[in-house]
């Protein structure tokens, strides 16, 4: 028996095995950050957009006060005149759904509305004073889960 310096020599298997889940883990943080990329590139085009709906409900009810009207609409769905809607889309090249939440009358600008423009949700707010208010924008990235209907048999 020789004496001296013994070398283990690695298997072929357990090489393979390791350059395979160092193939994994570097595949699993290209998804997550591709996943992330693109999920913050789509918030910052629907914040825009939402930025865009604001800027035109503005323009939009200034159209409507010098003809002593308002936008704000208590009893339709969305909030806002039908009219003062279409206007409004026209002008923003917003395709998502708008609901106006808050009105004010006084200074004629909007102090609460939430964009949607799947899968991402886009809320504004007006806090304190009208006349300097701070805006706040909360975005919200949701996706759709699940539809549940009933459908009812033949009777």
């Amino acid at each position: 028996m020789e004496e001296g310096t013994v070398f283990e020599r690695e298997s072929v298997a357990q090489k393979a095995g390791r350059y395979i889940f160092l193939l994994l883990v570097v595949l699993i943080i290209a998804v997550g950050f591709f996943t992330w990329a693109r999920i913050s590139t789509g918030s910052h085009n629907a914040l825009q957009e939402a930025r865009g709906v604001r800027a035109a409900m503005k323009l939009v009810s200034i159209e409507y006060y010098g003809g002593n009207g308002s936008i704000y609409d208590r009893n339709a769905y969305d909030g806002m005149a039908k009219e003062a809607e279409d206007r409004k889309r026209t002008m923003s090249y917003a395709d998502g759904d708008i609901e106006l939440k808050a009105w004010d009358d006084l200074n004629n600008v909007p102090i609460a509305f939430t964009y949607r423009k799947d899968p991402y949700v886009i809320e504004f707010r007006a806090v304190g004073d009208m006349t300097d208010p701070n805006n706040v924008w909360d975005v919200y990235y949701a996706f759709h889960m699940m539809q549940y209907t009933t459908e009812q048999g033949p009777e």
